[in-house]
């Protein structure tokens, strides 16, 4: 190899930055540049030596850039965005959510950070449970309804809907209907103008009772055990947030015990998250206890200008 076909070293942080820069993953950006894919790897561990200017030509041209860009290290506002690839999330949450991904980073020793990343792939997970949940037994019903159906022979004296509901079967289309869509709360069906009152339980309530939260329930039943306090989750609303307790244990013992605090914890009455930083560490257990009774009060109080004309009690 002539001395004219080597250059110097590619700069790795640069090479990753521009790389990102054209939404490419370093597979891909191997095969765009007719690289080897080892190559890129090298290069982006800073463990290639001098680079051939056929493949530094190639990576440039691929990257549209100058080749002289790739040998000089990212600019500042670059190199933050290189290692730094996250961003604020832009919206707000329950406060009683935010304690809740307190206490679970808490229990499995994670990051808060891990849990909200998973957080779209587990609800995609159970979601797709669910569905297909209610799709086995719409398919296990409409057997059996078959099987009822073909029972005719039996009764040359009865027929009609003694056999043949016709009107369960187009329930039973709107609900394979609602599923295909991925309507988790089957909106699709209890809305439907076709169904009729004597198809849904008079003590039916869909934020308690919705196809999504009953799956969530057996869930968090299957996983329950003696003397373990499993979550539990009471209403999904539609306009609202979801109601679920979860971190019991944890709560307690940032509660220190006190079980009148760990439930203001659980509710969302103490914000965690605005602990101040001073409180959070050994030796402030007092001053913690101090800081998270008034919370508590004060959220008692303005929940008692709200609804002390109701009569209801409210610091509980």
């Amino acid at each position: 190899m002539g001395q004219e076909d080597v250059m110097s070293t590619i700069n790795p942080e640069k090479l990753i930055f521009l790389r990102k820069e054209a939404g490419l993953t370093a597979e891909a950006l191997a095969d765009a540049a007719h690289v080897g894919r080892a190559t890129i790897t090298r290069i982006e561990n800073g463990k290639a030596g001098a680079t051939r200017t056929e493949t530094v030509k190639r990576l440039a041209s691929t990257l549209k850039c100058q080749p002289a860009d790739l040998f000089k290290p990212p600019e500042p506002d670059q190199a933050r965005s290189l290692f730094n690839d996250r961003a604020p999330l832009d919206l707000s949450i329950s406060t009683a959510a935010q304690n809740a991904l307190e206490l679970v980073a808490m229990r499995y020793n994670e990051t808060r950070e891990t849990i909200l990343e998973l957080a779209p792939l587990l609800f995609d997970l159970v979601a797709r449970e669910s569905l297909f949940e209610r799709n086995e037994r719409l398919t296990e019903l409409s057997a059996r309804r078959d099987a009822v159906a073909g029972m005719d022979r039996h009764f040359s004296h009865l027929g009609g809907r003694f056999l043949h509901d016709w009107q369960a079967e187009e329930v039973e289309v709107l609900e394979e209907t609602s599923i295909r869509n991925r309507d988790l709360r089957a909106s699709h069906v209890l809305e439907s103008d076709s169904i009729e009152d004597a198809f849904v339980p008079l003590d039916y309530d869909e934020e308690c009772d919705n196809p999504f939260v009953g799956h969530l329930k057996r869930r968090i039943q299957a996983v329950q055990r003696d003397g373990d306090e499993a979550p539990s989750i009471d209403v999904w609303p539609i306009w609202r947030s979801p109601t679920y307790d979860i971190g019991g244990q944890e709560a307690l013992v940032v509660a220190q015990g006190d079980e009148e605090l760990a439930r203001a914890i659980l509710t969302g009455a103490i914000p965690l998250a605005r602990l101040p930083k001073s409180l959070r560490v050994p030796g402030a257990e007092e001053a913690r206890l101090a800081w998270m009774r008034q919370q508590k009060a004060q959220h008692d109080e303005k929940l008692q200008e709200l609804l002390g004309d109701l009569l209801i009690d409210v610091t509980g």
